[in-house]
């Protein structure tokens, strides 16, 4: 287990080559909210995993799928004021995952590609943002990507969505990162935070 945080926030992840498993909270009130992603293959089984040491708040990993190198990247953010992962493989349509809160309360999916948590002390959101292709619900608060060659999710928490917002995070970075467009460009929200 690998402990990254921001000002606001703690995050404790388990990765490994199937599945990554972002446990979050907030420092004031311990506001706290699991992510799991299940990372897919077709038929090949991933090989030769390796977690790279923490650096400036990101813990990057790396695994091979056949001859194709897939990097995730998970990134405590102060700047952006939450929890990005980023996921990229060296050939197209590699990047294929499942993503869920693990909750005892119900969690919905809103516009097609953002999870919402919102339990008895706890608001979280999770947006999945592939680069070229779409993502798909898959039931039961789950979204699937199948089929990218990028992505990027954006996790956030609060206790109280009244004095700390957090549905407006992707709007937010999208305002400072990529100005001009709307919806903002996942690759420059990232290349903009990117340590």
């Amino acid at each position: 287990m690998e402990n990254l945080e921001t000002t606001r926030l703690i995050c404790h992840v388990t990765n490994n080559a199937n599945s990554t498993l972002i446990s979050a909270k907030t420092k004031d009130t311990g506001t706290n909210a699991t992510l799991r992603i299940d990372w897919q293959t077709k038929t090949e089984k991933p090989e030769n995993f390796r977690n790279h040491p923490v650096k400036d708040n990101a813990l990057i990993s790396t695994h091979r799928i056949g001859e194709i190198t897939v990097t995730r990247t998970i990134l405590a953010s102060a700047t952006a004021d939450c929890i990005l992962i980023h996921i990229i493989a060296d050939q197209p349509g590699a990047v294929s995952f499942s993503a869920r809160f693990v909750s005892d309360h119900p969690s919905r999916i809103r516009d097609r590609r953002e999870i919402i948590l919102s339990g008895d002390e706890t608001q979280a959101h999770a947006w999945i943002i592939p680069f070229e292709s779409d993502v798909h619900d898959g039931g039961k608060g789950t979204i699937f990507l199948n089929g990218e060659g990028e992505a990027l999710i954006i996790l956030n928490l609060t206790a109280d969505a009244e004095t700390s917002p957090i549905a407006d995070t992707l709007t937010r970075l999208g305002k400072k990162y990529d100005p001009d467009h709307s919806p903002a460009s996942p690759h420059l929200i990232w290349k903009g935070l990117n340590p």
